[in-house]
């Protein structure tokens, strides 16, 4: 029989450090910008809290895999059916069809505990926004499930050999995983993000931490150094750390040794870091952690939908403030009495909701992939225009021949794309002057040129971003650099340009003094949201206006005007303003006869890639087009 291990408030409290965290950020809390890492926390607490338990039952006979998966469906189901099932509701009632697909995706996946590699799956540069996905959190639970079914299962077949064995084998297990997670950041920082291999490290870290034998600290100094020690490491990746960092890798270890440290300070006895985390605040939140973890993303990702841009601190106190009454509300009428009422929530009766409320969200989920997002919900020319989210752009792009796709490891540069003849063009940049390319192509047919194209997502041209993570960008700009000079093209056209520097002056230098004209495209119009969604909300809202209007981000324009005043006084390079060659220095439409000009907030339809790309290709070319 499984005996519960004993209850320690100071964990509660670090799961209150945790959750909070993680909510905090995701309000848009700028001040806690490594928020993230919340989860880190709550895989350690998870690794050490569980495995102590494992070893425990293993070491005295009495582990039984149904009993510790009955453990883990009543601590985890009941409150994620119950919340999916509510933000199933609320997506339908809220998202467009090409989100309610892909939320459909979301539920498919997640309800079956690899939601993370459906994550993993959609982190191409042409994929919905984070917000769009109100399930996106579920990726930690994919990656804990899928630990758990395979740890236990290992432990069983090593207490076969001994305890040596186990005490072996979790911490090899951990540097084995750490190591893989801190070669995958640099090389595909999606995977390392989201999958097992890359992450189980982090429970391993609880793991090791409970191991049999280990010693825990006792004098009371070093359990006060070692719990204050650990809550700075744990605020201080919170602070320190953002969206930008390479992570998880060995920056990982910054909240998972914060809390191991935490832990191992408690363990053997109080102190004052304890005694703080244990207080009623913070074993509150504690106890109410999972169902706060569970409701506040959908509300943060739904009411941004519902609500349209808001205030950030009224959304950051309100969506706080939503989240907590919910989250406290699903823990007090779903988690405690499923856990506590066993009487009533017999494992059979447990399992067989569990089964009853997978196959129902299952169905739901099918139900809203098969029909594309549910359509019949809205008015027909609603359905028209959000469609065009699902837009296949790779021909305006020219995808995977002569432009690099996302996180794809290889240079996509065919024969086709490099002109052999002059006079020629070479359009060099990322994905915001790959869409020009048809434009520019045909331009330049027009007028005996030879056009040629090495783009990459998210590259800018002539020298790599620095902190890149994206495996190409250095190859493909170096290619570009060596082919410029050996093939000498009469106009060189660069887009996707970030802030000038010293380094990137003297490149271009460097051509015009080779004698190529280079023409730089400034950045195009960047929208807060998907283009064809902002058409169909207005549309539903009985709002018929065209023009970008207050939905136009400023920073496209602000970008435009520093590039502008940069090369103002420089001779070697041609600067074109998309804003004035296409939009005449007005507002710029989102929609011409029927048709999106752009079908993401930012990337090209053909239709936008001919109205912005041919008045900006007549500029390149330096006299209108025949």
């Amino acid at each position: 029989m499984h005996h519960p291990l004993r209850y320690r408030a100071h964990i509660d409290g670090l799961r209150a450090v945790a959750v909070l965290g993680v909510v905090l950020y995701h309000f848009g809390a700028t001040w806690l910008p490594g928020g993230f890492v919340g989860v880190d926390v709550f895989f350690v607490i998870s690794g050490f809290l569980i495995s102590k338990s494992i070893y425990a039952d293993v070491e005295a006979g009495r582990f039984s895999l149904f009993g510790f998966y009955e453990r883990r469906i009543r601590r985890i189901a009941p409150a994620f059916l119950v919340v999916t099932a509510l933000t199933a509701a609320f997506a339908a009632l809220i998202l467009l069809p090409y989100e309610m697909m892909i939320f459909g995706r979301s539920v498919l996946w997640s309800v079956f505990a690899v939601g993370n590699i459906f994550f993993f799956q959609r982190t191409d540069y042409f994929g919905p926004a984070a917000q769009e996905m109100p399930l996106l959190h579920y990726w930690s639970l994919g990656v804990e499930e899928q630990f758990y079914f395979l740890f236990p299962a290992l432990i069983l077949v090593l207490q076969r050999f001994g305890r040596r064995a186990i005490l072996w084998t979790v911490p090899a297990l951990l540097l084995a995983s750490l190591a893989a997670s801190q070669f995958m950041v640099t090389r595909d920082p999606a995977a390392a993000y989201f999958l097992l291999p890359f992450r189980a490290f982090e429970m391993l870290i609880g793991a090791v931490l409970a191991l049999p034998g280990l010693r825990f600290a006792e004098r009371r100094a070093v359990r006060v150094a070692a719990g204050t020690g650990g809550c700075a490491l744990i605020l201080g990746g919170m602070v320190g750390l953002s969206s930008a960092s390479p992570f998880p890798g060995l920056l990982a270890l910054i909240p998972c040794l914060g809390t191991a440290l935490v832990i191992w300070g408690g363990e053997a006895g109080p102190s004052l870091p304890t005694r703080l985390l244990g207080s009623r605040v913070m074993v509150f939140f504690g106890l109410i952690s999972y169902s706060l973890y569970l409701v506040h993303w959908p509300i943060a990702s739904l009411g941004r939908e519902w609500l349209g841009p808001v205030a950030p601190l009224p959304f950051l106190i309100g969506g706080v403030a939503l989240s907590v009454l919910l989250g406290f509300l699903s823990w007090r009428f779903v988690e405690q009495p499923v856990r506590v009422n066993r009487r009533l929530f017999t494992p059979k009766v447990l399992v067989g909701a569990t089964v009853a409320g997978t196959l129902a969200l299952a169905a739901f989920a099918q139900t809203a992939i098969a029909t594309r997002g549910l359509p019949q919900r809205l008015d027909p020319e609603v359905r028209r225009l959000a469609a065009y989210a699902f837009y296949n752009a790779d021909p305006v792009f020219r995808q995977g021949v002569c432009f690099t796709p996302f996180f794809q490891a290889e240079l996509a540069i065919k024969p086709e794309c490099l002109p052999t003849t002059h006079p020629s063009v070479l359009v060099w940049g990322n994905s915001h002057i790959a869409h020009f390319i048809t434009a520019i192509i045909e331009a330049g047919e027009a007028r005996g040129y030879a056009v040629g194209q090495i783009t990459g997502a998210a590259c800018p041209p002539v020298l790599e971003a620095e902190g890149s993570r994206l495996p190409y960008c250095a190859a493909m700009n170096a290619f570009a650099r060596d082919w410029v000079r050996a093939n000498k093209p009469d106009i060189l056209v660069l887009g996707g340009l970030a802030a000038p520097s010293p380094e990137l002056d003297a490149a271009l230098e460097g051509f015009a003094r080779e004698g190529i004209r280079v023409v730089v495209v400034g950045p195009v119009p960047l929208y807060r949201d998907a283009v064809p969604k902002l058409l169909a909300r207005r549309l539903i809202a009985g709002d018929g206006n065209t023009g970008a209007g207050d939905d136009l981000l400023p920073s496209a324009r602000l970008h435009d005007e520093r590039l502008r005043a940069h090369f103002a006084g420089n001779p070697d390079v041609t600067y074109i303003s998309v804003f004035d060659a296409a939009c005449g220095g007005t507002d710029c439409p989102l929609i011409v006869d029927g048709v999106p000009l752009q079908h993401d907030p930012s990337h090209f339809t053909q239709a936008g890639a001919n109205f912005f790309g041919r008045p900006v290709s007549a500029l390149i070319f330096g006299a209108p087009a025949k």
